[in-house]
């Protein structure tokens, strides 16, 4: 619900809302207001193809090295098409972090999995400068109510 279908629907029922006290008024407003936040929040949402587990959120994208999206080759010739979040709160990380084989210099990275379902969604990078998930595009799904 966007902001002019709330603008609209107040105005649509306006009469109903004059038998409301001041009061009960705010506290209506106060209440569509929080479904909107909700509803624009999970609008934002990146989930895991498989289970469709919450992951992280798109307002999480971050710029790494110029871009908040990447694509490169592992050793064994395998192609990853990555996007870059800040955090990504629905996964796990597994094993210990190393810097073999890393696609961003000076970074150790290590595997996030989704948390719900352990698919291997990315990986967790780490500096002494900073940290962010480099999470697979074909791993992972924006929330279906976005399209």
């Amino acid at each position: 619900m966007d902001f002019d279908s709330v603008n609209k629907f107040i105005s649509t029922h306006y009469r109903l809302l004059r038998k409301f006290s001041d009061k009960e008024i705010l506290e209506i407003n106060e209440e569509i207001s929080q479904k909107i936040f909700i509803e624009e929040k999970e609008k934002n949402d990146v989930l895991c193809r498989v289970c469709k587990y919450n992951i992280s959120s798109l307002d999480e994208m971050i710029e790494v090295n110029g871009s908040h999206q990447h694509t490169f080759k592992n050793p064994v010739g395998i192609v990853y098409r990555i996007r870059c979040f800040s955090s990504a709160s629905g996964c796990m990380l597994i094993g210990a972090p190393t810097t073999a084989n890393t696609w961003f210099p000076g970074f150790s990275w290590n595997f996030a999995l989704c948390s719900q379902c352990f698919s291997h969604l990315g990986w967790f990078y780490q500096s002494a400068q900073m940290t962010f998930f480099g999470l697979i595009l074909e791993n992972i799904i924006e929330n279906p109510s976005t399209h």
